[in-house]
């Protein structure tokens, strides 16, 4: 009988940089269990003093840092910067809960082990296996969030409808499957919006991020039409929001895996706070309305986006809101003013929405003709087919115009 061919294992060279006796315990374990004491190095520091030597020294093939009393945001960026020049980051932190560990792994860590590390366990092949390629860890669908700018504008109603007009390919026949995902955990609307019950799956989600796979998205979420699924609830316990939304980026990854088009009703609060979210998502629509404060607020959060995006920044895509008129600036004097051209202008539609707000349907399939249909069917064609996409400036825009 012929063996099964078992891939040889790839010995590496390890750096460590601990600072308590539990983090070098940690580390010992994991090296003997690899057999990797003689290709090893431990060095005194953590995550941050590793950092500050990113690009000035040459690192082992992985590192294991153990994180110290810097902030949450400060670890994270740290991470992003080193993974970012190829190396493989194991952490070892005190933080025992599952929104840390998907964060961290989400900033591109290898892994995150709590401390005191449970040395009962087997862990060698943390060291002695190769990194999943960035290709094949690529999920297959496209996520869209959708930000108001600023209140009133209609960003959950055009995301909404955005989610209905991206089942239709451009011969209008339907395409597959699309997940709808109202990241305001606080003060959602999309339930009520939709006429449905709040998705208690949602914080499910959450809690057990190791069950969320196709079936259970499926199983939890709300299907309020053949093919499109929403996921919306407000949560009870406001201590846990904090913990909630950090793994938002978890949750969108594995929706990326579940559907086709993810389409994500995001607060804008969560851009300034520099959500992780942002890493996973593909294009960024802000919907503003033609007003001076507006256009100031859009170019500041795109600047956020410029700062802070890991890799490649999300294309930002601008919607022209028609229901609040603010100065009535033109498009072509908002698009000078942000350095960006504006995709689509939304009109009021005062009727049409009204009716699909008291029917609680989207405009889209109660009014697929209305002029407010066909702008968001155009816009959804622009984002799938990536026409008129522009990436996010590396320059500040009120700079640049100054």
């Amino acid at each position: 009988m012929s063996q099964m061919f078992q891939p040889a294992k790839t010995e590496r060279r390890v750096e460590a940089f601990v600072m308590t006796e539990e983090g070098r315990d940690a580390v010992v374990h994991l090296l003997r269990q690899a057999a990797l004491e003689s290709n090893a190095t431990v060095h005194t520091g953590t995550l941050q003093t590793m950092a500050r030597l990113s690009g000035m020294t040459t690192f082992g093939d992985v590192m294991i840092a153990e994180l110290g009393e810097t902030s949450l945001a400060t670890n994270i960026e740290a991470v992003r910067d080193i993974v970012a020049d190829g190396t493989e980051v194991i952490l070892l932190g005190r933080e025992n809960d599952v929104a840390t560990y998907r964060t961290f792994l989400t900033a591109g860590a290898k892994d995150y082990l709590v401390l005191p590390l449970d040395a009962t366990g087997p862990l060698s092949d943390i060291l002695t296996s190769e990194i999943t390629p960035a290709e094949a860890k690529r999920t297959h669908g496209r996520a869209i969030a959708v930000c108001g700018v600023s209140g009133g504008v209609g960003a959950s109603l055009l995301a909404a409808n955005l989610s209905v007009a991206c089942r239709a390919d451009e011969a209008g026949e339907m395409a597959p499957t699309v997940g709808l995902l109202d990241a305001e955990l606080t003060f959602g609307s999309l339930a009520v919006d939709l006429d449905i019950e709040t998705t208690s799956g949602l914080f499910e989600a959450f809690s057990t991020p190791e069950r969320v796979d196709s079936t259970f998205l499926h199983a939890t979420m709300h299907e309020v039409q053949p093919g499109l699924s929403v996921y919306s609830a407000e949560i009870e316990n406001i201590s846990l929001l904090a913990s909630y939304e950090m793994g938002l980026s978890g949750l969108v990854t594995s929706m990326k895996e579940a559907f086709s088009t993810t389409v994500i009703d995001l607060p804008r609060r969560l851009i300034a706070e520099k959500n992780p979210v942002l890493d996973v998502v593909d294009d960024l629509i802000l919907v503003l309305a033609p007003g001076f404060s507006a256009v100031r607020s859009a170019g500041r959060l795109v600047d956020v986006i410029n700062r802070n995006a890991a890799g490649a920044a999300p294309r930002v895509w601008l919607a022209l809101s028609q229901t609040r008129r603010d100065a009535g600036l033109s498009a072509k004097e908002v698009a000078a003013a942000l350095d960006l051209p504006v995709s689509v202008e939304l009109p009021l539609s005062v009727n049409d929405i009204a009716r699909a707000y008291v029917k609680g349907t989207p405009v889209q399939s109660l009014a697929p003709n209305s002029a407010y249909s066909r702008r968001v069917v155009r816009l959804a064609q622009a984002i799938c087919n990536g026409h008129d996409a522009d990436k996010v400036r590396h320059m500040s825009w009120w700079k640049k115009r100054a």
